[in-house]
Protein backbone atom coordinates (compact mmCIF):
# COMPACT_ATOMS: atom_id res chain seq x y z
CA UNK A 1 0.00 0.00 0.00
CA UNK A 2 1.33 3.16 -1.01
CA UNK A 3 1.93 5.80 1.51
CA UNK A 4 -0.59 8.05 0.36
CA UNK A 5 -2.83 6.03 0.24
CA UNK A 6 -1.76 4.14 3.84
CA UNK A 7 -4.89 4.75 6.93
CA UNK A 8 -4.27 7.78 9.29
CA UNK A 9 -2.87 6.72 12.55
CA UNK A 10 -5.80 6.10 14.94
CA UNK A 11 -6.45 9.62 17.05
CA UNK A 12 -5.72 9.71 20.43
CA UNK A 13 -7.41 12.81 21.60
CA UNK A 14 -10.38 14.31 20.25
CA UNK A 15 -12.00 17.71 21.91
CA UNK A 16 -14.76 19.17 20.33
CA UNK A 17 -16.36 22.84 21.15
CA UNK A 18 -13.73 23.57 24.24
CA UNK A 19 -14.50 26.67 25.45
CA UNK A 20 -13.77 28.66 28.81
CA UNK A 21 -15.24 31.68 30.71
CA UNK A 22 -13.46 33.52 33.57
CA UNK A 23 -14.90 36.85 34.72
CA UNK A 24 -13.32 39.44 32.56
CA UNK A 25 -11.74 36.81 29.64
CA UNK A 26 -12.79 34.42 27.20
CA UNK A 27 -9.92 32.29 27.31
CA UNK A 28 -11.02 29.73 24.69
CA UNK A 29 -13.83 29.77 22.50
CA UNK A 30 -15.30 26.51 21.04
CA UNK A 31 -11.91 24.93 20.29
CA UNK A 32 -11.77 21.53 18.35
CA UNK A 33 -8.55 19.81 18.06
CA UNK A 34 -7.07 15.92 17.24
CA UNK A 35 -3.81 14.47 18.16
CA UNK A 36 -2.88 11.33 16.66
CA UNK A 37 -0.97 8.59 17.58
CA UNK A 38 2.77 8.62 16.72
CA UNK A 39 2.87 12.46 16.18
CA UNK A 40 4.41 15.62 17.45
CA UNK A 41 1.69 18.06 17.15
CA UNK A 42 2.91 22.11 18.41
CA UNK A 43 0.46 24.44 19.80
CA UNK A 44 1.47 27.93 19.16
CA UNK A 45 -0.01 31.34 19.88
CA UNK A 46 0.47 34.29 21.83
CA UNK A 47 0.94 34.57 25.38
CA UNK A 48 -3.24 34.73 26.44
CA UNK A 49 -3.93 33.03 23.43
CA UNK A 50 -5.48 29.91 25.60
CA UNK A 51 -2.84 27.53 25.20
CA UNK A 52 -1.67 27.26 28.80
CA UNK A 53 -5.74 27.51 29.78
CA UNK A 54 -6.45 24.14 27.69
CA UNK A 55 -3.64 22.37 29.05
CA UNK A 56 -4.83 23.04 32.68
CA UNK A 57 -8.51 22.08 31.87
CA UNK A 58 -6.71 18.86 30.17
CA UNK A 59 -4.51 18.46 33.56
CA UNK A 60 -7.68 18.79 35.84
CA UNK A 61 -6.96 22.53 37.29
CA UNK A 62 -9.47 24.02 35.47
CA UNK A 63 -13.02 23.09 34.49
CA UNK A 64 -14.49 23.66 31.25
CA UNK A 65 -17.28 25.61 30.26
CA UNK A 66 -20.83 22.94 29.65
CA UNK A 67 -20.67 21.23 26.26
CA UNK A 68 -17.01 20.09 25.52
CA UNK A 69 -16.63 17.25 24.66
CA UNK A 70 -13.11 15.43 25.42
CA UNK A 71 -12.55 11.85 24.48
CA UNK A 72 -9.02 9.79 25.34
CA UNK A 73 -8.47 6.54 22.51
CA UNK A 74 -12.03 6.87 21.80
CA UNK A 75 -12.97 6.87 25.95
CA UNK A 76 -14.99 9.98 27.69
CA UNK A 77 -12.12 11.74 29.47
CA UNK A 78 -13.45 13.98 32.40
CA UNK A 79 -12.76 17.78 32.19
CA UNK A 80 -12.14 19.42 34.84
CA UNK A 81 -10.86 16.08 37.15
CA UNK A 82 -7.62 14.48 38.19
CA UNK A 83 -8.32 11.23 36.97
CA UNK A 84 -7.76 9.67 33.28
CA UNK A 85 -7.96 6.34 31.99
CA UNK A 86 -5.49 4.25 32.61
CA UNK A 87 -3.19 6.85 33.76
CA UNK A 88 -2.35 7.00 29.69
CA UNK A 89 -1.82 11.31 30.07
CA UNK A 90 1.75 12.39 31.09
CA UNK A 91 2.31 16.35 31.53
CA UNK A 92 5.74 18.00 31.69
CA UNK A 93 4.76 21.98 32.86
CA UNK A 94 7.46 24.69 32.63
CA UNK A 95 7.68 23.61 36.88
CA UNK A 96 8.92 20.56 36.34
CA UNK A 97 8.08 19.83 40.26
CA UNK A 98 11.54 17.92 41.08
CA UNK A 99 13.42 18.42 44.19
CA UNK A 100 16.91 19.30 42.94
CA UNK A 101 18.09 18.20 46.66
CA UNK A 102 16.99 14.68 45.72
CA UNK A 103 18.53 12.85 43.49
CA UNK A 104 17.19 10.92 40.42
CA UNK A 105 16.11 7.63 42.13
CA UNK A 106 14.04 9.68 44.66
CA UNK A 107 12.69 12.33 41.98
CA UNK A 108 11.72 9.13 39.62
CA UNK A 109 9.45 7.37 42.49
CA UNK A 110 8.10 10.77 43.57
CA UNK A 111 4.23 10.18 42.83
CA UNK A 112 4.98 7.21 41.52
CA UNK A 113 6.68 4.22 43.70
CA UNK A 114 10.00 2.72 44.52
CA UNK A 115 10.92 -0.47 42.80
CA UNK A 116 10.99 -2.24 45.64
CA UNK A 117 7.73 -3.30 47.14
CA UNK A 118 7.76 -4.07 50.97
CA UNK A 119 11.31 -3.04 51.98
CA UNK A 120 13.72 0.00 50.06
CA UNK A 121 17.02 -1.19 49.44
CA UNK A 122 19.20 1.36 47.85
CA UNK A 123 21.13 -0.74 45.49
CA UNK A 124 18.38 -2.28 43.89
CA UNK A 125 16.85 1.55 43.74
CA UNK A 126 19.92 2.59 42.19
CA UNK A 127 19.69 -0.35 39.81
CA UNK A 128 16.31 0.20 38.65
CA UNK A 129 16.70 4.07 38.23
CA UNK A 130 19.76 3.56 36.22
CA UNK A 131 17.78 0.68 33.64
CA UNK A 132 14.75 3.12 33.50
CA UNK A 133 17.38 6.09 32.88
CA UNK A 134 18.96 4.30 30.37
CA UNK A 135 16.30 2.63 28.25
CA UNK A 136 15.26 6.75 27.52
CA UNK A 137 19.76 7.11 27.07
CA UNK A 138 19.75 9.94 29.45
CA UNK A 139 23.42 10.39 30.82
CA UNK A 140 23.00 10.53 34.74
CA UNK A 141 24.32 9.05 37.30
CA UNK A 142 20.74 8.34 39.58
CA UNK A 143 22.72 8.26 42.77
CA UNK A 144 23.71 12.48 42.39
CA UNK A 145 21.42 15.59 43.48
CA UNK A 146 19.70 16.94 40.65
CA UNK A 147 21.09 19.91 41.69
CA UNK A 148 24.23 18.78 39.76
CA UNK A 149 22.35 17.88 36.52
CA UNK A 150 21.89 20.17 33.47
CA UNK A 151 18.10 21.97 33.09
CA UNK A 152 18.39 19.36 30.06
CA UNK A 153 19.02 16.07 31.98
CA UNK A 154 16.34 17.48 34.85
CA UNK A 155 13.80 17.75 31.99
CA UNK A 156 14.30 14.63 30.48
CA UNK A 157 13.95 13.11 34.19
CA UNK A 158 10.74 14.63 34.43
CA UNK A 159 9.77 13.26 30.93
CA UNK A 160 11.10 9.96 32.63
CA UNK A 161 9.27 10.09 35.70
CA UNK A 162 6.15 10.73 34.11
CA UNK A 163 6.50 8.09 31.13
CA UNK A 164 7.18 5.77 34.29
CA UNK A 165 4.08 6.84 35.61
CA UNK A 166 2.11 5.19 32.78
CA UNK A 167 4.00 1.46 32.01
CA UNK A 168 6.06 3.03 29.90
CA UNK A 169 3.43 4.07 27.34
CA UNK A 170 2.18 6.94 27.46
CA UNK A 171 -0.91 7.88 25.16
CA UNK A 172 -0.96 11.19 25.47
CA UNK A 173 2.48 13.34 26.83
CA UNK A 174 2.22 16.91 26.90
CA UNK A 175 5.57 19.40 26.75
CA UNK A 176 4.78 22.79 27.91
CA UNK A 177 8.00 24.99 26.51
CA UNK A 178 10.30 22.37 27.37
CA UNK A 179 13.29 23.70 25.99
CA UNK A 180 12.67 27.42 27.24
CA UNK A 181 15.74 27.55 29.16
CA UNK A 182 18.53 24.78 27.55
CA UNK A 183 21.45 25.58 25.09
CA UNK A 184 20.73 23.76 21.65
CA UNK A 185 22.91 21.24 22.75
CA UNK A 186 20.85 20.22 25.54
CA UNK A 187 17.51 20.52 22.87
CA UNK A 188 18.55 18.01 20.98
CA UNK A 189 19.63 15.40 23.60
CA UNK A 190 15.80 16.39 24.79
CA UNK A 191 14.43 15.85 20.64
CA UNK A 192 15.88 12.42 20.46
CA UNK A 193 14.02 11.41 23.77
CA UNK A 194 10.83 13.05 22.04
CA UNK A 195 11.21 10.95 18.76
CA UNK A 196 11.75 8.06 20.98
CA UNK A 197 8.21 8.30 22.71
CA UNK A 198 6.91 9.42 19.43
CA UNK A 199 8.12 6.16 17.56
CA UNK A 200 6.94 4.37 20.29
CA UNK A 201 2.73 5.27 18.91
CA UNK A 202 2.42 8.63 21.73
CA UNK A 203 0.49 11.33 20.43
CA UNK A 204 3.05 14.05 22.14
CA UNK A 205 1.62 17.87 22.43
CA UNK A 206 4.24 20.00 22.21
CA UNK A 207 3.56 23.61 23.27
CA UNK A 208 6.80 26.14 22.26
CA UNK A 209 7.15 29.65 21.52
CA UNK A 210 10.55 29.10 19.36
CA UNK A 211 9.37 28.83 16.46
CA UNK A 212 12.43 26.84 14.72
CA UNK A 213 11.33 23.99 16.63
CA UNK A 214 8.16 23.51 14.77
CA UNK A 215 10.25 22.48 11.75
CA UNK A 216 13.00 20.44 13.93
CA UNK A 217 10.30 17.96 15.85
CA UNK A 218 6.88 18.60 14.37
CA UNK A 219 4.59 16.75 12.30
CA UNK A 220 1.43 19.42 12.30
CA UNK A 221 0.71 22.44 13.97
CA UNK A 222 -2.50 24.41 15.68
CA UNK A 223 -1.95 27.72 15.96
CA UNK A 224 -4.50 29.52 18.66
CA UNK A 225 -5.39 33.30 18.60
CA UNK A 226 -7.43 35.42 21.08
CA UNK A 227 -8.82 31.89 22.05
CA UNK A 228 -9.54 30.76 18.93
CA UNK A 229 -8.46 27.73 17.07
CA UNK A 230 -6.86 29.48 13.79
CA UNK A 231 -5.12 26.47 11.82
CA UNK A 232 -4.30 23.11 12.22
CA UNK A 233 -2.32 21.82 9.05
CA UNK A 234 0.98 19.24 8.34
CA UNK A 235 4.26 21.25 9.10
CA UNK A 236 4.99 20.21 6.08
CA UNK A 237 2.87 22.67 4.03
CA UNK A 238 4.22 25.81 6.03
CA UNK A 239 6.57 28.10 4.02
CA UNK A 240 8.82 28.99 6.86
CA UNK A 241 8.75 30.72 10.36
CA UNK A 242 7.16 33.90 8.82
CA UNK A 243 4.34 32.33 7.56
CA UNK A 244 3.77 30.89 11.69
CA UNK A 245 4.49 34.05 12.62
CA UNK A 246 1.38 35.53 10.66
CA UNK A 247 -0.86 33.10 11.95
CA UNK A 248 0.15 33.74 15.30
CA UNK A 249 -0.11 37.66 15.37
CA UNK A 250 -2.83 37.90 12.38
CA UNK A 251 -0.42 40.25 10.50
CA UNK A 252 2.38 39.82 8.63
CA UNK A 253 6.13 40.35 10.82
CA UNK A 254 7.95 43.39 10.48
CA UNK A 255 11.45 42.90 10.04
CA UNK A 256 13.60 44.42 13.46
CA UNK A 257 17.00 45.89 12.37
CA UNK A 258 18.14 48.01 15.00
CA UNK A 259 20.19 51.60 13.63
CA UNK A 260 23.84 51.04 14.31
CA UNK A 261 25.83 53.55 17.02
CA UNK A 262 28.15 56.02 16.19
CA UNK A 263 31.90 54.90 16.30
CA UNK A 264 32.49 58.11 18.58
CA UNK A 265 29.54 57.69 21.25
CA UNK A 266 30.41 58.13 24.25
CA UNK A 267 31.41 54.68 26.27
CA UNK A 268 28.82 54.42 28.51
CA UNK A 269 29.30 51.16 30.60
CA UNK A 270 32.96 49.24 31.29
CA UNK A 271 33.74 46.29 33.05
CA UNK A 272 37.29 45.34 34.00
CA UNK A 273 38.29 41.64 35.50
CA UNK A 274 34.56 41.69 36.90
CA UNK A 275 34.54 37.74 38.91
CA UNK A 276 32.68 36.05 41.18
CA UNK A 277 30.61 32.40 41.14
CA UNK A 278 31.99 30.74 37.41
CA UNK A 279 33.10 34.29 35.96
CA UNK A 280 36.63 34.65 36.18
CA UNK A 281 37.54 37.79 34.14
CA UNK A 282 34.44 39.34 32.60
CA UNK A 283 35.50 42.47 30.46
CA UNK A 284 33.79 44.94 27.90
CA UNK A 285 33.01 48.04 26.85
CA UNK A 286 29.50 49.73 25.99
CA UNK A 287 28.51 52.93 24.25
CA UNK A 288 25.40 55.13 23.97
CA UNK A 289 22.89 53.77 21.43
CA UNK A 290 24.66 49.84 21.36
CA UNK A 291 22.61 46.61 22.23
CA UNK A 292 25.31 44.09 23.07
CA UNK A 293 24.73 40.29 23.92
CA UNK A 294 26.40 38.19 25.37
CA UNK A 295 26.46 33.94 25.50
CA UNK A 296 28.29 30.86 25.87
CA UNK A 297 27.36 27.24 27.33
CA UNK A 298 25.52 26.93 30.84
CA UNK A 299 28.86 26.72 32.94
CA UNK A 300 31.33 29.07 31.05
CA UNK A 301 29.77 32.34 33.19
CA UNK A 302 27.71 34.15 30.81
CA UNK A 303 24.46 34.10 32.71
CA UNK A 304 25.77 35.46 35.89
CA UNK A 305 28.26 37.80 34.55
CA UNK A 306 25.36 40.54 34.33
CA UNK A 307 24.31 39.99 37.75
CA UNK A 308 28.17 40.35 38.86
CA UNK A 309 28.51 43.52 37.03
CA UNK A 310 25.15 44.95 39.04
CA UNK A 311 25.87 44.09 41.97
CA UNK A 312 22.75 41.71 42.43
CA UNK A 313 25.12 38.63 42.96
CA UNK A 314 28.75 38.75 44.89
CA UNK A 315 31.94 40.21 43.13
CA UNK A 316 35.45 38.96 44.06
CA UNK A 317 36.87 40.97 41.95
CA UNK A 318 37.30 43.56 38.86
CA UNK A 319 35.71 46.81 38.54
CA UNK A 320 32.44 48.66 36.81
CA UNK A 321 32.57 52.11 35.55
CA UNK A 322 29.04 54.06 34.26
CA UNK A 323 29.95 57.25 32.56
CA UNK A 324 33.45 57.68 33.95
CA UNK A 325 32.18 56.56 37.44
CA UNK A 326 33.03 53.84 39.63
CA UNK A 327 30.14 51.51 40.71
CA UNK A 328 30.92 49.83 44.05
CA UNK A 329 30.49 46.10 44.77
CA UNK A 330 27.49 44.67 45.88
CA UNK A 331 25.31 47.65 46.22
CA UNK A 332 22.51 47.73 43.74
CA UNK A 333 21.42 51.03 45.29
CA UNK A 334 23.88 52.94 44.15
CA UNK A 335 23.85 51.17 40.66
CA UNK A 336 20.53 52.19 40.59
CA UNK A 337 20.96 55.54 41.95
CA UNK A 338 24.09 55.84 39.28
CA UNK A 339 21.81 54.80 36.51
CA UNK A 340 22.49 50.78 35.76
CA UNK A 341 19.48 48.48 35.69
CA UNK A 342 19.03 45.15 35.73
CA UNK A 343 16.60 42.50 35.02
CA UNK A 344 16.68 39.02 35.98
CA UNK A 345 16.04 36.31 33.96
CA UNK A 346 13.50 34.57 36.51
CA UNK A 347 11.35 37.19 36.02
CA UNK A 348 8.75 35.72 38.67
CA UNK A 349 10.71 35.05 41.82
CA UNK A 350 13.35 38.07 41.01
CA UNK A 351 12.45 40.62 39.07
CA UNK A 352 8.65 41.19 39.99
CA UNK A 353 5.79 40.82 42.39
CA UNK A 354 3.22 38.85 41.18
CA UNK A 355 0.68 39.33 43.24
CA UNK A 356 1.04 43.38 43.17
CA UNK A 357 -0.69 45.63 40.77
CA UNK A 358 0.99 46.63 37.51
CA UNK A 359 1.55 50.22 39.00
CA UNK A 360 3.20 48.77 42.46
CA UNK A 361 5.71 47.02 40.32
CA UNK A 362 6.19 49.39 37.64
CA UNK A 363 6.87 52.41 40.08
CA UNK A 364 8.85 50.16 42.79
CA UNK A 365 12.52 51.11 42.72
CA UNK A 366 11.73 54.98 43.07
CA UNK A 367 8.03 55.43 44.37
CA UNK A 368 5.90 58.72 43.38
CA UNK A 369 5.77 60.88 46.86
CA UNK A 370 4.06 64.13 46.00
CA UNK A 371 3.41 66.90 48.66
CA UNK A 372 5.11 68.26 51.57
CA UNK A 373 4.64 64.97 53.85
CA UNK A 374 6.01 63.00 50.83
CA UNK A 375 2.62 61.39 50.76
CA UNK A 376 2.29 58.44 48.62
CA UNK A 377 -0.91 57.31 47.23
CA UNK A 378 -2.90 55.39 44.81
CA UNK A 379 -3.92 57.85 42.24
CA UNK A 380 -0.56 59.39 42.39
CA UNK A 381 0.89 55.68 41.42
CA UNK A 382 -1.78 55.42 38.53
CA UNK A 383 -0.83 58.79 36.97
CA UNK A 384 3.26 57.97 37.10
CA UNK A 385 2.66 54.22 35.18
CA UNK A 386 -0.11 55.11 32.87
CA UNK A 387 2.51 57.17 30.37
CA UNK A 388 4.50 54.28 30.63
CA UNK A 389 1.74 51.43 29.92
CA UNK A 390 1.19 53.18 27.07
CA UNK A 391 4.65 53.58 26.07
CA UNK A 392 5.64 49.93 26.00
CA UNK A 393 1.84 48.92 25.02
CA UNK A 394 1.13 46.92 27.74
CA UNK A 395 -2.14 45.02 27.84
CA UNK A 396 -4.30 45.50 29.46
CA UNK A 397 -3.66 49.33 29.35
CA UNK A 398 -4.54 48.81 33.36
CA UNK A 399 -2.44 49.63 35.92
CA UNK A 400 -4.61 48.32 38.64
CA UNK A 401 -4.50 44.86 37.05
CA UNK A 402 -2.96 42.07 38.88
CA UNK A 403 0.61 41.71 37.22
CA UNK A 404 0.24 37.81 37.77
CA UNK A 405 -2.39 38.05 35.79
CA UNK A 406 -0.92 39.33 32.37
CA UNK A 407 1.17 37.14 29.89
CA UNK A 408 4.35 36.99 30.18
CA UNK A 409 5.54 39.23 27.60
CA UNK A 410 3.59 41.99 28.82
CA UNK A 411 5.33 41.18 32.85
CA UNK A 412 8.48 41.54 30.69
CA UNK A 413 7.32 45.36 29.45
CA UNK A 414 6.35 46.33 32.81
CA UNK A 415 10.47 45.60 34.16
CA UNK A 416 11.04 47.55 30.75
CA UNK A 417 9.14 50.38 31.62
CA UNK A 418 10.20 50.50 35.15
CA UNK A 419 13.73 50.74 34.08
CA UNK A 420 12.94 53.31 32.06
CA UNK A 421 11.20 55.43 34.11
CA UNK A 422 13.54 55.74 36.53
CA UNK A 423 16.05 56.89 33.79
CA UNK A 424 18.26 53.84 33.73
CA UNK A 425 21.37 55.06 31.54
CA UNK A 426 22.59 51.39 31.01
CA UNK A 427 19.82 48.10 30.94
CA UNK A 428 21.19 44.95 31.62
CA UNK A 429 18.56 41.91 30.90
CA UNK A 430 19.18 38.32 31.04
CA UNK A 431 17.20 36.05 28.46
CA UNK A 432 14.76 39.30 28.07
CA UNK A 433 11.95 37.10 25.99
CA UNK A 434 12.43 33.88 27.45
CA UNK A 435 9.01 32.30 27.78
CA UNK A 436 7.77 35.13 25.03
CA UNK A 437 5.80 34.82 22.48
CA UNK A 438 6.39 35.77 18.74
CA UNK A 439 4.69 39.46 19.16
CA UNK A 440 5.68 40.38 22.18
CA UNK A 441 9.12 39.53 21.30
CA UNK A 442 9.09 42.19 18.36
CA UNK A 443 7.34 45.00 20.97
CA UNK A 444 10.28 44.17 23.05
CA UNK A 445 12.80 44.41 20.29
CA UNK A 446 11.42 48.01 19.25
CA UNK A 447 11.51 49.12 22.88
CA UNK A 448 15.23 48.48 22.87
CA UNK A 449 15.69 49.83 19.46
CA UNK A 450 13.92 52.75 21.17
CA UNK A 451 16.09 52.78 24.34
CA UNK A 452 19.07 52.00 21.86
CA UNK A 453 18.10 55.12 19.97
CA UNK A 454 17.60 57.62 22.74
CA UNK A 455 21.26 57.39 23.61
CA UNK A 456 21.15 54.92 26.25
CA UNK A 457 22.68 51.61 26.20
CA UNK A 458 21.33 47.31 26.13
CA UNK A 459 23.54 44.19 27.33
CA UNK A 460 21.26 41.35 27.09
CA UNK A 461 22.45 37.65 27.93
CA UNK A 462 20.89 34.81 25.92
CA UNK A 463 20.87 31.19 24.79
CA UNK A 464 19.20 31.93 21.72
CA UNK A 465 21.69 32.42 19.08
CA UNK A 466 18.70 34.03 16.33
CA UNK A 467 17.94 36.85 18.65
CA UNK A 468 21.44 37.56 19.52
CA UNK A 469 21.65 37.83 15.48
CA UNK A 470 18.53 39.77 15.29
CA UNK A 471 18.83 42.85 17.92
CA UNK A 472 22.31 42.98 18.70
CA UNK A 473 25.48 45.08 17.35
CA UNK A 474 27.45 42.56 18.71
CA UNK A 475 28.12 39.88 20.74
CA UNK A 476 30.47 38.36 23.50
CA UNK A 477 31.08 35.02 24.03
CA UNK A 478 32.11 33.47 26.94
CA UNK A 479 33.91 30.12 27.49
CA UNK A 480 36.12 28.81 31.15
CA UNK A 481 34.51 32.03 32.95
CA UNK A 482 35.60 34.92 30.29
CA UNK A 483 34.93 36.86 27.40
CA UNK A 484 36.79 34.45 24.36
CA UNK A 485 35.30 35.71 21.11
CA UNK A 486 33.54 39.17 20.28
CA UNK A 487 31.34 39.14 16.96
CA UNK A 488 30.91 42.10 15.18
CA UNK A 489 27.18 43.00 13.44
CA UNK A 490 28.85 41.93 10.01
CA UNK A 491 29.85 38.80 11.15
CA UNK A 492 27.24 37.51 13.19
CA UNK A 493 25.06 34.39 12.03
CA UNK A 494 23.64 31.50 14.16
CA UNK A 495 26.51 29.01 13.03
CA UNK A 496 29.17 31.57 14.06
CA UNK A 497 27.42 32.49 17.38
CA UNK A 498 26.96 28.23 17.92
CA UNK A 499 30.42 27.65 16.74
CA UNK A 500 32.12 30.17 19.13
CA UNK A 501 30.27 29.25 21.57
CA UNK A 502 31.22 25.20 21.85
CA UNK A 503 34.45 25.66 20.80
CA UNK A 504 37.32 23.83 22.61
CA UNK A 505 34.52 23.19 25.87
CA UNK A 506 35.36 19.77 25.81
CA UNK A 507 38.93 20.42 27.70
CA UNK A 508 36.68 21.43 30.34
CA UNK A 509 34.58 18.41 31.52
CA UNK A 510 32.55 21.01 34.35
CA UNK A 511 31.33 23.58 31.09
CA UNK A 512 27.82 22.91 29.07
CA UNK A 513 27.04 19.87 31.66
CA UNK A 514 26.28 21.49 34.99
CA UNK A 515 23.88 24.04 36.35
Amino acid sequence: MSAASSPAPPVVLSIGSLSKTFPAQKALDDVDLELRAGEVHCLLGQNGSGKSTLIKILAGYHSADPGATVTLNGAPMTLGGTATPERAVAFIHQDLGLVAELDAVDNLALGNRYAGRWWLSGRRERRAAARLLSEFEVDLDPGRPLAAATPGQQTMVAIVRAVAATDGAPALLVLDEPTASLPQHQVDQLFDLVRKLRDRGAAILYVTHRLREVFQIGDRVTVLRDGRRITTRPVDTVDDADELVRLIIGRKPTEFSPPLPASNSEVLLSASGVAGDQVADFSLEVRAGEIVGVSGLIGSGYDQALGLTFGARRRSGGEVRLGGRAVPADRPDKAINAGLAYAPADRKRLSTIPAWTVRENLTLPRLPAVGPARWLGQRFERREARPWIERLDVVPADPDRQLALLSGGNQQKVVLARWLRVDARVLLLDEPTSGVDAGAKASIYDALADIAAQGRAVVLSSSDAEELCAVCDRVLIMRHGAVRAVLEKGDLSVARIVSETIRDSADDPQEGWHS
